[in-house]
C-alpha cells in the first residue's frame, strides 16, 4: 500500500480536480492531458491508489495537523463517546455540544468530493486500458472498476448521512466552458441510485472468493457497504441478503467469514489485532492504512499525544464501562481506565502499546510515531447489525444469538431470552445498540447508530443537558428541530461561496 501511495502523489496532479470548495477554481484536465495518461495498468494502479489516498486524507488528516481527520468527528464528534477537553479547538467544541456553525470545518464536504473526482476519472477512462495495455486482463479491469464504484459509493453515503442532500457528480468536470455549479439532489434518490448502484455495480465487477488486501476494497467490503445502506434505508430484508453475502467472502487471511458463531470473530486475547494488525485477523473486512513514516501524523483527535489533545472521552461513558473492568476485556484494550484529567484523552485501541495505564505527559509515548490503521467494517460490526435487522423482522431468537456472539467473546454473560433487558423490541434494540457502543467505540459508527435508530435525542438530552451546563450555557439538552432536521449537519460557508445556486439546510 505505502509503494502505492508513493506512485499516487506522483499522479495525483493528472487525476485529482482538487476538493469541491475549488472546484470550480481549479483547471480541469484538458484533452491532451487525458490522452497521456490512462494508458497503461501503471498508470490504472496510480489512479487507484490516488483514490484511496484521497479517502485517507479526508478520514485522518494531510499528516500536518496534529489533530485532524473527520474519521471521529463525523462519526463521534456529536454523539456520547466523546466530549471537549480542557484543551479544546473550536471542532470539538462545537460537535460535543451539538452547537454547529457553518465555519465548522467538520461541516465541510469538499474532501469527500475530491474523492468522487478522482473515482470518476478512473470509471470514465479506465475501460479504455485494455486496447493500450494488453496485461490489464477483463478481470484486472473489473477489480479496479468495482473499487473506485465502491468508493465513489462510499463518499455519497458519508453524504447522504451527514449533510442530506448532495450535488451529484458521477462524471469528470473536464471542460471549462460548462457550468460548475449543480443543484443538490434529493437524499433518497442518491441513495438508491448512486450509493446503491454504484456498490451493486461494484459487486458485480468483483472477483469472488478471492483473499482480500485489507487495505482495499473487496467482495465482503462492497457487501458490507450495501448492507449498511439497507439498514439506513430500513429496508431490513435487503440488509440481512447482503449480510449472507458477507458471510459468504473471505477475509485477509484466506478463510470465510462464514458468520455461524463466535469463533468467527478474533478471540479476545488477540483482538487488538484489528486495530494494529489488521491484515492478521479473521474478522476484518477493510480498514484504512496510514503509514506515519510516509503519511506524517496519524491524526485522530484523540489517541495518546504526549501534549493535551482537544478530545476526551465522555466522563459518563467511561463511569459506565468502568463497572465492567474485571469483566468486559474490551476496556483495558480500548480506554485508559486510570482515574484524573491526565488520562481521560488516553484512547490506546488504535496504537500498538498496552492499555490500562498508558503514562502520560513526557514519560507519554508519542502518537506521530505509530500507524493506525482505522476500521471501516469488520465482523463483530455486521454480527451487531444482522442482530438488529433480524430483531426488526421479528426474529428475537436469532438476533439475541448474534449480540451473544460479541457480547461473550467480550467475557460478558450471555443474555438469556427472559432476561428483561432484552424482553420485547425495544428492549432488545436499545442492547444491541449498547454492544455497539462499548465494541466499536471510537471507529466512527456512534453518530450513524443514533440516527439510523432515531436514539439521538433519547441518548443525547441528559448528556448534553450536563455537558452545556458544565461550560457555561443553558441546560436545553438537543434539539432535533423540525423533522429532526438538526439531525443534519449544516453546510460550510465555502461550499455555498462555491456553489450559489444550492442553500443552506434549512435547520441552520
Amino acid at each position: 500500500m505505502k509503494k502505492l501511495i508513493n506512485i499516487a502523489i506522483a499522479a495525483a496532479s493528472v487525476v485529482a480536480m482538487g476538493s469541491c470548495k475549488k472546484f470550480l477554481n481549479q483547471p480541469p484536465l484538458s484533452q491532451g492531458e487525458t490522452s497521456n495518461y490512462y494508458k497503461s495498468g501503471k498508470d490504472m494502479n496510480a489512479a487507484i491508489a490516488g483514490v484511496y489516498s484521497a479517502l485517507q486524507t479526508q478520514m485522518l488528516g494531510d499528516g500536518t495537523s496534529k489533530y485532524g481527520g473527520n474519521f471521529n468527528y463525523w462519526g463521534e464528534g456529536r454523539a456520547d463517546n466523546f466530549e471537549r477537553s480542557g484543551y479544546p479547538n473550536t471542532t470539538i467544541t462545537e460537535l460535543a455540544l451539538n452547537g454547529l456553525t457553518t465555519g465548522n470545518s467538520a461541516t465541510d464536504w469538499s474532501g469527500l468530493y475530491q474523492v468522487i473526482n478522482r473515482a470518476n476519472y478512473c470509471i470514465k477512462y479506465f475501460p479504455r486500458i485494455p486496447a493500450l495495455d494488453n496485461t490489464v486482463t477483463p478481470t484486472v479491469l473489473a477489480n479496479a472498476m468495482a473499487q473506485v464504484y465502491a468508493v465513489r459509493a462510499l463518499s455519497y453515503f458519508y453524504i447522504v448521512r451527514l449533510w442530506g442532500d448532495p450535488v451529484v457528480w458521477t462524471d469528470p468536470y473536464e471542460d471549462i466552458s460548462q457550468p460548475s455549479a449543480r443543484p443538490r439532489t434529493a437524499a433518497a434518490t442518491v441513495l438508491d441510485t448512486v450509493v446503491i448502484a454504484d456498490l451493486q455495480k461494484a459487486y458485480g465487477l468483483i472477483t469472488k472468493n478471492a483473499t482480500p488486501n485489507v487495505y482495499n476494497v473487496g467482495e465482503a467490503a462492497i457487501a458490507a457497504m450495501l448492507a449498511d445502506a439497507y439498514m439506513w434505508k430500513k429496508d431490513y430484508p435487503n440488509a440481512v441478503t447482503w449480510i449472507g453475502n458477507v458471510f459468504k467472502a473471505k477475509g485477509p487471511t484466506g478463510a470465510v467469514y462464514t458468520g455461524t458463531s463466535g469463533a468467527n470473530l478474533e478471540p479476545i486475547s488477540t483482538w487488538k489485532n484489528l486495530f494494529v494488525a489488521p491484515y492478521a485477523s479473521v474478522e476484518s473486512i477493510w480498514s484504512i492504512n496510514w503509514d506515519q513514516a510516509y503519511n506524517g501524523c496519524a491524526c485522530l483527535p484523540m489517541g495518546i499525544a504526549k501534549s493535551n489533545s482537544p478530545v476526551s472521552v465522555d466522563s459518563l461513558f467511561k463511569a459506565t464501562w468502568r463497572v465492567n473492568t474485571k469483566i468486559d476485556q474490551r476496556l483495558v484494550k480500548s480506554i485508559d481506565t486510570l482515574a484524573g484529567n491526565n488520562h481521560d484523552n488516553i484512547v490506546p485501541k488504535f496504537y500498538n502499546i498496552a492499555g490500562n495505564a498508558v503514562p502520560t505527559g513526557t514519560g507519554a509515548p508519542d502518537a506521530q510515531q505509530y500507524n493506525v490503521y482505522p476500521v471501516m467494517y469488520r465482523l463483530g460490526d455486521i454480527y451487531l447489525l444482522y442482530a438488529e435487522a433480524l430483531n426488526k423482522l421479528s426474529d428475537p431468537t436469532n438476533a439475541l444469538k448474534y449480540l451473544n456472539y460479541v457480547r461473550v467473546r467480550a467475557g460478558l454473560p450471555a443474555y438469556l431470552a427472559t432476561d428483561p433487558a432484552v424482553t420485547g423490541t425495544a428492549n432488545l434494540e436499545n442492547a444491541i445498540l449498547d454492544e455497539r457502543h462499548f465494541e466499536l467505540f471510537g471507529e466512527g459508527k456512534r453518530w450513524f447508530d443514533l440516527v439510523r435508530t432515531d436514539h439521538v435525542k433519547q441518548v443525547l438530552d441528559p448528556i448534553l443537558k450536563i455537558r452545556q451546563v458544565r461550560f457555561g450555557s443553558p441546560a436545553t439538552g438537543f434539539d432535533p428541530g423540525p423533522n429532526n432536521g438538526k439531525y443534519l449537519w449544516p453546510l460550510h460557508r465555502d461550499v455555498l461561496t462555491a456553489n450559489k445556486i444550492i442553500s443552506q439546510n434549512k435547520d441552520y
